[in-house]
């Protein structure tokens, strides 16, 4: 995206030299372009990061659930075992 608009404005550049004012609003335009697509990054980084941070506090929650599950089904177990005629 960063090459195209590179290319963009330098063929504006070269192909409207004489009409710099226009050329400057251009540059303004595309500027602003790349700010906001760099804010765009930076909130989608932002929301990639918490998003794998949830995903990793789901997967220590299922361990520890997987865990405690066996433990249970253990106590169980010994309790029907010592009920054993």
């Amino acid at each position: 995206m960063l090459k195209k608009i590179t290319v963009i404005t330098l063929a504006l550049a070269l192909s409207a030299c004489a009409n710099t004012d226009a050329l400057e609003e251009n540059i303004t335009t595309l500027t602003n372009k790349v700010d906001a697509l760099s804010a765009q990054v930076a909130d989608l980084e932002a929301q990639q990061q918490s998003t794998a941070a949830d995903a990793q506090a789901a997967k220590a929650a299922a361990e520890q659930a997987a865990e405690d599950a066996k433990a249970a089904n253990e106590r169980i177990d010994n309790v029907v075992a010592s009920y054993k005629k």
